[in-house]
C-alpha cells in the first residue's frame, strides 16, 4: 500500500556533447554581439558556467549520452 504513495523521482535530462559544445559556442557568439552591458555579461557568465560543466567528468559522466 505505501507505494501507491510514491511520487516518481524526476529522470535527469540527458545530453549529447556535440550539443552542450554547440550551445556554448552558440551563446558566447550571441554574447558578442551585444553591446557591452549587463545582457552581455549575463551571456558570458551562461557560456562560461557551460564551459565548467564540459570539464567536470563527474557532470558529464551523469548528464551526457556520450557519457
Amino acid at each position: 500500500m505505501p507505494s501507491a504513495n510514491r511520487i516518481p523521482a524526476p529522470e535527469l535530462p540527458l545530453y549529447w556533447m556535440d550539443d552542450l559544445q554547440v550551445l556554448r559556442r552558440d551563446v558566447l557568439l550571441h554574447a558578442r554581439s551585444l553591446p557591452p552591458g549587463s545582457k552581455r555579461n549575463q551571456h558570458r557568465q551562461i557560456a562560461l558556467s557551460l564551459q565548467r560543466l564540459l570539464k567536470n567528468k563527474n557532470w558529464l559522466n551523469a548528464h551526457t549520452l556520450d557519457g
